[in-house]
């Protein structure tokens, strides 16, 4: 019995060890929208990785070529958010006029080691843009994750079909055909700090919290209902008694 226990919790630890890396990366929500389309919210969600530290800066690279237009960011309670552009050399013709100016990044910072992304947890950081790029077919960010103990993970690792898996995969939104129009936007500039996070960032959270939840209480009637075969077994083969 104790040899079938045994293996009962040695596949529950490889079922508990396949599960984790599902929230180990940075990834983008939604997965995918549509080429062209606007006022397209976009959620960064930024797991903790270390066991001891923080998460307490997150800087976002957005391509330029093409750009995302007319990006605003949303600030978090107790962190400051900086938005910085880049002149594009050829103005983009939108519905709303020419667009010279384009957001290529945004980072947000925690004022403190305890308005950080905590041990076990994650953060939602989110942009708005106001048009998608209306080519290609995926928009491919790049993300640099710093903790209060001076480490720094870049998300930079290219992803390739059929390819080696990424160890440090760069967060990608995917673009799928679709009828929007691109539209122009005003691009901030502005550093701001506070504030209120609004309903969208809270949604994101408390629907990764759920799944989080669903899949350890999947786990644990998984581990429950191994033992419970390895019992199982051991009575049956158990010789009845005299």
């Amino acid at each position: 019995m104790l040899r079938k226990l045994t293996l009962a919790g040695t596949v529950a630890a490889f079922v508990v060890g396949w599960a984790a890396p599902a929230w180990a990366h940075v990834t983008v929500a939604p997965s995918s929208a549509e080429k062209g389309g606007s006022d397209q919210q976009i959620t960064f969600r930024v797991p903790n990785e270390e066991s001891s530290a923080a998460t307490t800066k997150i800087a976002i690279t957005l391509p330029t070529d093409p750009p995302l237009v007319g990006v605003l960011a949303l600030p978090v309670p107790g962190w400051s958010v900086k938005v910085t552009t880049q002149h594009l050399a050829k103005p983009i013709q939108t519905d709303d006029g020419p667009v010279s100016d384009v957001v290529n990044n945004v980072t947000w910072t925690a004022d403190s080691t305890a308005d950080g992304v905590q041990v076990g947890d994650f953060g939602a950081f989110q942009i708005l843009a106001g048009a998608l790029p209306d080519q290609g077919d995926q928009v491919v960010f790049k993300a640099v994750q710093t903790y209060s103990d001076g480490t720094v993970v870049n998300w930079v690792d290219p992803v390739t079909p059929n390819g080696p898996e990424a160890e440090h995969p760069t967060p990608i939104l995917a673009l799928t055909a679709g009828n929007g129009a691109a539209s122009g936007g005003e691009t901030t500039t502005t550093v701001a700090a506070g504030g209120s996070a609004s309903g969208a960032v809270k949604t994101a959270k408390d629907n990764a919290d759920t799944a989080k939840t669903i899949g350890i209480i999947a786990i644990i009637f998984s581990v429950l209902a191994l033992i419970g075969v390895a019992i199982g077994f051991a009575m049956r083969r158990k010789p009845a008694s005299s």
